[in-house]
């Protein structure tokens, strides 16, 4: 059986293959996860066409796994009508994240609709299980789906402190203020909670990355040929839009070498400067597929 990580890989792209409210059990990347003997996992699906959803399982190994999907559209060609398609996720800002009636943070507030949107049926699935004997909940996700799982992580850990909660994620943009990692952390989830990057994967630095958003202002073109102006307004909202990365950092350097810590960061923020500067922006897109070095890298997939 692969390693764990490599298995909530698995998961996360097996979410993608939800259609229909449904999930076939035979689908290779779930298969991947290693269920228990004899058991379905439980899906779940809300929004508009059902853009939000994940399933809840048990595996053969004790534990109980939360799955989210990501949503992302596919990349065509045109690197910044890809980007804007994706920053739509953003739009609408930071929103209070509430918690036992107490503010605990903010977080963007399209990843707080997503989550909630399916939370009522992901926490009946989850309560619906015997915890008996399990070692804990294990909650994934990658791109959306990995931005929301620190908020899921806080209210599964918010109702059931005693339960182990361990978050593996995998692409995850900024979602959450200083103040919800602070309370997150002492919740105790920051040392359970592992975000893996990819070398070139430029959605962990969005929404929020005003270098990135710079340049995107001047090599961006509007409908006329026209540079984009950068306006005082605009670079003042990025930098209130202060939101933080969770957990710990596991980067993806080259040659596949996991590294940690400050030079991890150092190092997955050079890469995706110098390729921005460079203009290589399908290496940046193709950097992001969970089934492309994520896996290879992760899972040891060629």
């Amino acid at each position: 059986m692969a390693m764990l990580e490599c298995r909530l890989l698995n998961a996360s792209i097996a979410c993608y293959a939800i259609k229909n409210g449904q999930l076939d059990i035979n689908n290779p990347n779930l298969q991947a996860l290693g269920l228990a003997p004899g058991s379905t996992p439980t899906v779940f699906v809300d929004g508009v066409h059902q853009i939000n959803a994940g399933f809840v399982a048990e595996t053969h190994d004790d534990w109980v796994v939360l799955a989210l999907r990501g949503t992302l559209p596919p990349f065509t060609g045109d690197f910044w009508a890809w980007i804007d398609d994706w920053m739509q996720d953003f739009k609408a800002g930071p929103t209070d994240w509430i918690i036992n009636g107490t503010r605990f943070g903010q977080v963007e507030t399209g990843f707080s609709d997503a989550i909630l949107s399916i939370w009522p049926a992901a926490s009946a699935a989850l309560k619906a299980i015997n915890m008996t004997g399990k070692k804990g909940i294990l909650v994934t996700g990658h791109s959306k789906g990995a931005g929301m799982t620190s908020l899921a992580a806080s209210l599964i850990k918010s109702a059931q402190p005693g339960v182990l909660v361990e978050v593996c994620c995998y692409a995850a943009p900024l979602t959450c203020d200083r103040t919800f990692q602070a309370n997150y952390d002492a919740l105790g989830l920051r040392p359970f909670t592992v975000r893996y990057q990819n070398e070139f994967d430029i959605v962990p630095f969005l929404p929020w990355w005003p270098t990135f958003a710079m340049l995107a202002a001047a090599e961006r073109r509007d409908r006329r040929g026209e540079n984009i102006t950068l306006t005082a307004d605009m670079q003042a909202s990025w930098f209130r839009n202060d939101y933080v990365p969770m957990g710990v950092l596991r980067y993806l350097g080259p040659g596949c070498t996991v590294e940690y810590g400050q030079q991890a960061e150092n190092d997955a923020l050079a890469a995706i400067k110098q390729a921005l500067w460079d203009g290589d922006f399908g290496k940046i897109a193709a950097a992001h597929h969970a089934s492309g070095r994520y896996q290879t890298c992760i899972c040891g997939v060629r």
